[in-house]
Order: C-alpha cells, then structure tokens, then sequence
C-alpha cells in the first residue's frame, strides 16, 4: 500500500478493524509462555503419554484416557469418556481457531498445555481474560461454551498431563 494512504486515520481504522476482528474470533485461553510449549519437549507435546490416568493431582477425577489401543494401520487410538470427548468437541468447534489444533497455541493464543487450576481455568472461560499479547472474551454468556466447561477442562488436562494424544479421540462406549 503507497505510504501516502498510510496516515494515522487509516491505520487507526485498520487497528480497530483488527481488533474488532480479533474479538469476534472464537477464542478461550489462561496465560502461558511465550512459545506456547509444553515443558515436556519444543514441539510442545509430551512424548509418551500414560495410559488410562485418569485423576488431577488432588486425586479428583476428570478424565478417563486409554491410549493403548491400535487401529487397523498399527497407529494408537485413545479412547475417552464422554465428557473428554464432550470436550474436545467443544474445544475444536470455538477454542482450536485461537489456541490451535489441539491446545498447543499459536502466534496470538497461549499453549494450554499445562496443570491450570480448575477455579482459574473456569473463571477464565466464563469471565474472559486481558493478558500482555491480547484478550479472549468471556464465554459466560455462550450456551455452546458455558454449559461445557467441565467437558473443556477434562480435555485441556488429559492434554496437558500426556495422557491425551494430539487428534480426534474415539468415545468409549
């Protein structure tokens, strides 16, 4: 674009273009580090993860994984319970868009691969958070979002514990 369109009501216009764009966007995150990676490796997934762990560090259960299973093409299949399969739905049809294919995050959304305390995550989904790169909106008001938050959170720790591998999980049943 030639410097002389580039003048400070334009770019003002761009900026709240932008940021309207960014608020539409579907998103829900907690803070993480900056290249967004587990602490587990670079690529920001755990290399192996456990089977059937099912249980956050305070012993309470979120999340029934069992990724000992191999398809017809010899590769491992995690089965979940409903809610973690709840979840993953959940978050593939309003979080992966900011928080990239399978909580890993992307330039403008944080990693949620790590142990995020369930009251903090909650609040975040629900409330909405203002953090030093951007600000996700609060889904409190989002039946497709508020009414899933468990679901979510059983997702985002079998992810962030290892237990859950990167793709489509099949349900139990």
């Amino acid at each position: 674009m030639p410097n002389c369109l580039i003048d400070g009501r334009i770019r003002t216009v761009l900026k709240t273009v932008a940021w309207l764009l960014l608020a539409c966007a579907p998103v829900a995150c907690v803070s993480e580090n900056a290249a967004g990676t587990h602490p587990g490796n670079a690529a920001g997934l755990a290399a192996e993860p456990a089977e059937n762990a099912d249980t956050a560090g305070d012993g309470e259960k979120y999340y029934d994984v069992d990724c000992s299973q191999v398809d017809e093409s010899g590769n491992r299949v995690c089965l979940t319970d409903k809610g973690t399969y709840v979840g993953w739905r959940t978050f593939h049809a309003t979080c992966h868009a900011c928080h990239g294919q399978n909580a890993v995050g992307s330039s403008f959304a944080p990693s949620l691969l790590k142990d995020i305390p369930k009251e903090r995550f909650v609040d975040v989904v629900i409330n909405g958070f203002t953090g030093q790169i951007g600000v996700m909106p609060g889904w409190g008001e989002n039946p497709n979002v508020k009414d899933f938050v468990d679901e979510l959170y059983a997702y985002q720790q079998a992810r962030a514990d290892g237990v859950l591998l990167p793709g489509r999980p099949k349900r139990k049943d």
